[in-house]
């Protein structure tokens, strides 16, 4: 979606909500991201991240009086669990890649990490 679409869907949304209703948009926090990745994920993790930031500028430009909430889940799930949701895709940068891209990806997950994993998955949820 260009970012051109991106503001017309937001004012068309912002004009059919009920007078005192939100938009809630929730993205992943582009600082120091810990979710944990392989090579081809981390970059397309990356420029998704980037391009995130760019909305978030046109976010604040149409609506400089938006909130902005961040959360930090502490995540403790089997690396069996883990590669399970890469295997299906879970994670929308990963819908992209082939097939053989995903088994090189679980091998590099399978190889650099313990059987259970633990990091912090950091969000930014952005209310209009």
């Amino acid at each position: 979606m260009k970012f051109n679409e991106i503001k017309k869907i937001l004012n068309l949304l912002k004009k059919k909500l009920n007078q005192n209703g939100k938009i809630l948009i929730f993205t992943l926090d582009t600082n120091k991201n810990e979710i944990p990745t392989f090579k081809k994920m981390r970059q397309k993790l990356n420029k998704s991240l980037i391009r995130d930031m760019k909305i978030q500028k046109i976010i604040k430009k149409l609506y400089p009086h938006v909130i902005k909430k961040k959360f930090i889940y502490k995540v403790k799930i089997k690396k069996k669990n883990y590669i399970e949701m890469i295997k299906r895709r879970y994670i929308s940068v990963l819908i992209p890649l082939k097939e053989k891209q995903i088994i090189q990806g679980i091998e590099e997950i399978q190889s650099k990490h313990r059987s259970m994993l633990r990091f912090k998955d950091k969000l930014i949820c952005t209310i209009l």
